[in-house]
């Protein structure tokens, strides 16, 4: 649940004018004492937060539970130091009684409705959850955090009792909290049951790089504890997780906690990285100039932090509380913390603004990412990550977008946003940043040197807090399209594991993830929402990408146009994301980008390639002086839904001399 910090007075004053305009129109004008009577409901229930949660897919098959995690927020949390932390001031709250939580499940379909029958965990006969002890509700003063671990042959079998037709591949989830003096609190997810694994190429590791844990934990945004985001990462499907937690809510004993934490998760089958969303002010003159940074720590040394060295033991970028009036340290300070360290940074969502009320976070390409000459990007700063949540879809209803209850309109259940369309936005971003950049970069180097002036990656991140199932998001400050949007929330198809970034690490990801940050730094890597693509140039013709004199996707080629070997790609994907519809190489100058050729895929169009597939590039690099120039492929599948998913690679950096 995000709610954007704004100066605590306004805010109130905006959630008021929020609660009066989403107040529902009835047929019949209403009398004064009925209005006054329906604000007072809405402002009863202000600083109370619930959230059910459960992963979208269950693809671990070595993990017997599907965890459903349950939050209660009783009041603003006054812990963190953003501004909107004040509101506390104005949010008191009694404490709430919980008798428990119910937990309904069936399978998927328009026509199925819930059995009266809660699953029952444990003795309790009544509740799901029994939160009682000797009869008595459990009182909540502050907050409740717990996860549950519904075995998933109990969800089978009460499945196959109570409905025919099964196998099921996906079930409904309807979980309603019970309290003493308050409606329940209903919440409906759907999870894919048995979800086959996502496709896969040997020594490339799929993960997230920009995912917010329990450590992010303000009035805004918060997420999970580290024990239940590894179990969830897995289920989606990831191999790695850098911890982007806000540099609003951390300290150097939190950040030294968090530390402690990812030790205690990460293994040899999944590495949890520790990082930080920094927020800073950008360069450019003028107000709102918020920018966001996903920072991530050396590759010598992944556990080291950022050292400040103006406060000897702290690690941890702490700059500004997230507000407009609190000054932020600058890019270029927080970037030359990220250089000296070892570490490295991606400008995150660099093109979206943080509120559509809120114009801050943009970057500008000249003061932010690029150095006073322009000739190379800020020292630290690797690239950018444009692909930010994966959303393509929305949906009034909060609790409901998958219109899993039986009432529920479908006008306020998902549908498609162009608003909020994951691929408008990030091809708003390759174009207004990736592609300048790397026209840029193909400059002579300063040094003398045969090779591109700088590189620039492109990365991918869920951005999630939390967020198994769908994001659910509550801008309080954004009310102007849709009222009742500023004061229910509304929710977006992006979760864990709907988009990723893939790093080719052939030795491993290391035990503390530091060939996956070598990878990251480096540009060893595609991003994706589902299919592979990969490419580079098998140069002694063994049939292996994998060699060391092989040339891959983030590292450079120079030779004879007449000697150039044939550029090999792999890709693969599976029925859940279509097969290829397309892959296209796009050849970069110094002027900018030639337009794309299509390269010729099989008929009818496959899932995968069984082996090697070579593309003669000479053709296409004819054009042109001899000069560094770079190829990036883009590859589309479609499934049977007729949904569209997509793989970017980074480039291949080629000079081919004479004729």
């Amino acid at each position: 649940m995000r709610l954007r910090s704004a100066n605590p007075r306004r805010l109130e004053r905006a959630l008021l004018l929020a609660v009066c305009l989403a107040l529902p129109r009835s047929a019949s004008p209403q009398t004064p004492s009925e209005l006054a009577s329906e604000l007072k409901e809405k402002l009863a229930t202000t600083g109370v937060f619930f959230r059910a949660d459960a992963p979208r897919t269950l693809r671990n098959t070595n993990d017997p539970s599907l965890p459903i995690v349950l939050q209660i927020i009783n009041g603003v949390e006054k812990t963190a130091h953003t501004t909107g932390a004040s509101l506390s001031e104005y949010l008191r709250r009694e404490p709430l009684r919980l008798q428990g939580v119910n937990i309904y499940v069936k399978p998927t379909g328009p026509q199925r409705r819930f059995t009266a029958e809660p699953i029952r965990l444990g003795t309790a006969r009544e509740f799901s959850y029994d939160a009682r002890t000797g009869g008595e509700p459990l009182v909540i003063a502050d907050r409740l955090e717990r996860t549950l671990q519904v075995p998933r042959g109990l969800l089978q079998s009460y499945l196959a009792a109570h409905y025919l037709g099964g196998p099921f591949r996906s079930a409904d989830l309807w979980v309603s909290f019970r309290l003493v003096g308050w409606p329940n609190q209903d919440f409906y997810l759907r999870v894919q049951l048995n979800a086959i694994p996502l496709p896969q190429v040997a020594k490339w590791y799929r993960g997230d790089m920009h995912y917010h844990s329990g450590y992010t934990d303000n009035p805004a945004e918060r997420g999970y504890a580290l024990d239940v985001t590894r179990q969830a990462a897995l289920h989606a499907g990831m191999d790695w997780l850098v911890l982007a937690d806000h540099s609003t809510d951390l300290s150097p004993e939190r950040y030294q906690a968090e530390l402690e934490d990812v030790k205690r998760y990460r293994d040899a089958r999944f590495v949890m990285i520790r990082g930080e969303e920094v927020t800073t002010a950008s360069g450019r003159p003028g107000l709102w100039t918020t920018a966001h940074l996903v920072v991530a720590p050396s590759p010598d040394d992944p556990d080291r932090g950022f050292p400040d060295p103006a406060r000897p033991g702290s690690d941890v970028i702490i700059t500004g509380d997230g507000s407009l009036t609190s000054a932020a340290l600058p890019v270029a300070e927080a970037l030359a913390r990220v250089a000296a360290s070892g570490g490295l940074a991606y400008a995150a969502h660099p093109f979206d603004p943080i509120s559509p009320l809120m114009r801050g976070g943009r970057w500008d390409l000249d003061a932010d990412f690029l150095t006073t000459q322009g000739t190379q990007l800020q020292a630290g700063l690797v690239g950018l990550e444009p692909w930010n949540r994966a959303t393509l879809n929305t949906a009034d209803d909060a609790r409901d977008p998958f219109c899993i209850h039986a009432h529920s309109g479908p006008e306020a259940c998902f549908q498609r946003d162009p608003g909020a369309d994951q691929y408008a936005r990030l091809e708003q971003g390759i174009r207004l940043g990736w592609q300048p950049l790397l026209a840029r970069g193909l400059a002579s180097r300063a040094d003398g040197k045969d090779a591109p002036a700088f590189k620039t990656f492109l990365a991918a991140g869920s951005d999630a807090h939390g967020d198994l199932n769908y994001e659910a998001t509550l801008d309080a400050v954004d009310f102007t399209g849709k009222p009742q949007r500023g004061l229910t929330g509304y929710a977006e198809d992006n979760a864990l594991g709907r988009i990723s970034t893939v790093v080719y690490a052939p030795e491993g990801m290391g035990p503390r993830g530091e060939n996956i940050l070598r990878a990251l730094r480096d540009g060893r890597s595609v991003a994706s929402n589902g299919p592979l693509l990969i490419a580079g140039f098998d140069r002694n013709a063994n049939g292996s990408l994998d060699d060391p004199d092989d040339v891959g996707i983030g590292q450079e080629i120079s030779c004879p146009l007449k000697s150039l070997p044939p550029l090999q790609l792999r890709w693969v994907s599976s029925e859940e994301f279509g097969p290829f519809q397309s892959i296209r190489v796009i050849l970069g100058t110094r002027t900018g980008e030639l337009a794309a050729v299509e390269i010729p895929l099989p008929s009818p169009a496959t899932l995968a390639s069984t082996r090697l597939v070579p593309f003669d590039l000479r053709p296409v690099l004819q054009e042109g002086s001899v000069e560094w120039k770079y190829i990036r492929l883009e590859a589309v599948t479609r499934n049977s839904a007729e949904e569209e998913f997509r793989c970017y690679t980074n480039p291949l950096w080629i000079k081919a001399t004479g004729k």
